[in-house]
């Protein structure tokens, strides 16, 4: 009986160990004690574990796993991505150029796959082209193409007479020349009797906003300037954004004049929220107004997530990161807090190949190699280890820029020889108040460290919910959980992300445990099996006996007949007869009493 009490205290054990397995847990994921390179460390350590010998990951899991760079599996995947390729492509745009990307941070010369690339392009038919003249006094100009002449008069109202032609008709209340979509790719001459300026505009044919062709040009009189529309796209069978995003990028990384491309990207964001547009738009141009603009859309939670996004806040937040990493804003550091803090317990992120290694992209920014073939060359070295610094690839100079050499994280950045800093005006921001935060991206100037190119607003008081990387709402969605032991403003409560291990079975020790419990108790039942036999023998015995009355009547009497059920006759029941009784003789009979004597002296 003493094996018996300890596997009883045994299994109390378990059971009161369970709480503290939870807590562990769920600590392991959300809060953790570890240092930031520690977690980084798991996660490489889980996406190598997951990635095996990298033979049953997607395209994209290898580009985003190749340019994560882990140490171990990292060869083993360049080798399998440059062995995927098909006749210098892998299938499709959008996987093409992320396998360009990717092998160009390999050191693996993509010439040919970047020709394939070029072929795939074509023009949007999404995109509306206007042609638009200005001048401080009435004037007329003349506009050539196709070896003709049109000749038309722009008042001092700014409005156009007449259309030049069947491919500059007059559009929107007459003050600019709408460019037909056969005449796209034609060359325009413009010259005027005064002073003037031309320039091409463009919109998405379903939203009203227009966007200017960067580069206005200006011209004396009787001068000439020459336009021409040269938008392309990239897709499958008709332009595809995500496609067009990435190709766009995988040419910018590997030396090419993307100009073409940008209208559809900046045009169509609005079509295509999904893909988190801003941060495809800000690598492509360096524009500070969608650094901005990505900032301000940063979740209050401090995390990244599209509307309807094609993915999730995982992947929506590493995208933001590599396009704005290099940002000095607040926001930007919060949101690499907040991935550290939402790591799985196995140090992953959401269990997947694909959020794991975008995610470590974004964090670490590791540096590739140089060309060496198969990824074996030299790691490259980093900037600012050459002593140059990482800026915007339209602030360099192209005297200075040393990018082909020296490594910087951001995809919007370019390794360059000067820093070339300008004053926080010209940036067209300013230094927020030291009671004030910067709503918007921050940069450094020659002014000021801290150059807010969005809009300065009063400082409001941190919860203790936000102070913990948790989001206060007035309701939790059902992929979070309430945290209540932090507090948030008013009514709202503290809502935290629930991890891939706890939304997707999460509690798997719940398992191991009732295991453990069910073989500590069959092992119980092996070893005193005679004994619990003879415990449960005993038991019955006694059952038995209390019950009483086995096969009898009850105490309580014979059951009443039921009654018969409506719409059926009565049953007709068979009268039960008694069992015969022995036949008595009468003891009176004389000659049965004889014969019966005789008979018992006989056997006398």
């Amino acid at each position: 009986m003493k094996k018996i009490g300890a596997f009883a205290v045994l299994f109390l054990l378990l059971f009161s160990l369970a709480p503290a397995f939870a807590t562990d847990n769920e600590t392991t994921a959300t809060t953790g004690s570890e240092s930031d390179s520690d977690k980084i460390d798991d996660g490489f350590e889980c996406l190598e574990e997951k990635v095996g010998d990298c033979s049953g990951l997607t395209t994209q899991e290898l580009a985003y796993t190749i340019l994560a760079t882990p140490d171990n599996v990292f060869d083993d995947c360049v080798a399998e991505l440059q062995d995927r390729k098909s006749s210098d492509n892998w299938g499709n745009v959008r996987d093409t150029a992320l396998a360009i990307i990717a092998l160009d941070h390999a050191g693996e010369d993509t010439t040919p796959s970047e020709e394939w690339l070029l072929e795939q392009s074509k023009t949007p038919t999404d995109l509306i082209w206007y042609l638009e003249q200005d001048s401080n006094e009435a004037v007329e100009c003349h506009i050539g193409y196709d070896s003709n002449d049109y000749s038309i008069n722009i008042g001092e109202n700014k409005k156009i007479d007449g259309d030049a032609g069947t491919c500059l008709t007059r559009a929107y209340s007459n003050f600019w020349l709408e460019v037909t979509p056969e005449c796209y790719n034609k060359e325009f001459i413009i010259e005027c009797d005064k002073d003037f300026i031309a320039t091409l505009l463009y919109k998405n044919k379903n939203s009203p906003i227009i966007y200017p062709l960067e580069g206005t040009d200006s011209s004396p009189a009787f001068s000439s300037i020459k336009l021409e529309v040269t938008s392309k796209c990239f897709g499958t069978s008709s332009c595809e954004y995500e496609a067009t995003a990435w190709a766009t990028l995988a040419l910018l990384k590997t030396g090419h004049n993307i100009e073409e491309y940008i209208p559809y990207i900046l045009a169509m964001a609005a079509s295509n929220e999904q893909y988190l547009p801003d941060a495809f738009a800000y690598i492509a141009t360096n524009y500070e107004y969608y650094a901005t603009q990505l900032i301000t859309d940063q979740k209050l939670g401090n995390y990244w997530e599209a509307k309807n996004s094609a993915y999730n806040r995982y992947y929506d937040t590493a995208l933001a990161l590599i396009a704005i990493g290099s940002s000095s804003s607040e926001k930007v550091k919060d949101s690499k807090d907040w991935l550290l803090f939402s790591q799985g317990a196995n140090g992953c992120w959401q269990n997947s190949v694909l959020e794991t290694a975008i995610v470590l992209w974004a964090l670490e920014g590791r540096a590739g190699r140089i060309s060496g073939g198969g990824g074996s060359g030299a790691t490259v070295t980093y900037c600012s280890q050459a002593g140059y610094f990482c800026i915007p690839s339209k602030d360099c100079p192209p005297s200075e820029d040393v990018g082909d050499n020296y490594f910087c994280s951001s995809l919007s950045d370019t390794c360059c020889m000067t820093e070339n800093l300008q004053s926080c005006s010209a940036y067209g921001g300013k230094e927020c108040a030291s009671e004030e935060v910067c709503l918007g991206n921050e940069r450094q100037a020659t002014d000021t460290d801290s150059c807010c190119t969005g809009e300065c607003a009063e400082k409001t008081q941190e919860t203790e919910c936000k102070s913990m990387f948790y989001t206060c709402r007035d309701s939790c969605s059902d992929s979070q959980e309430i945290v209540s032991v932090y507090s948030c403003d008013g009514f709202q409560v503290c809502c935290k992300t629930k991890t891939a291990e706890e939304s997707e079975g999460g509690a798997w020790w719940i398992w191991v445990l009732i295991i453990l419990i069910l073989i500590v108790l069959g092992a119980i039942g092996y070893i005193y099996r005679e004994k619990l036999k003879l415990l449960w023998f005993k038991l019955k015995s006694k059952f038995s006996k209390d019950k009483g009355h086995r096969g009898g009547i009850s105490p309580q009497g014979p059951r009443p007949g039921m009654p018969p059920r409506p719409g059926f006759p009565p049953i007709r029941r068979m009268p039960v007869r008694a069992p015969p009784r022995p036949k008595q003789y009468n003891k009176g009979d004389k000659a049965m009493a004889d014969t019966f004597k005789k008979l018992r002296e006989m056997s006398g």
